[in-house]
């Protein structure tokens, strides 16, 4: 068995050609989107352009909210920006 890696990668200011071709430079070859709602205003970063367009590069995509961070943590840090408190209550770095 090959020895996987994780990445986390965000698409801020990124095309979503741009965004795909760092992803392939990298390797990557499974997406696991951990967004609440995995709605974007930036085009071809919504769920369902977002999964066509990475199958079409030869990238898998799964949908798993529950692996990211829960949106009254979000909240909170928003509120008051302590990064000790949102990281402890988020479960995938409580892993």
């Amino acid at each position: 068995m090959a020895a996987s890696a994780l990445y986390t990668f965000g698409y801020e200011g990124l095309t979503i050609e741009a965004f795909i071709e760092r992803l392939k430079q990298a390797r990557v070859q499974l997406i696991v989107d951990v967004r609440e709602l995995p709605l974007s205003r930036k085009k071809g970063f919504s769920k369902t352009a977002f999964r066509e367009a990475l199958a079409a590069a030869g990238i898998a995509y799964e949908h798993r909210a529950a692996l990211g961070c829960p949106k009254p943590v979000r909240d909170r840090y928003k509120a008051d920006g302590d990064w000790q408190a949102y990281t402890k209550g988020c479960h995938f770095l409580n892993c």
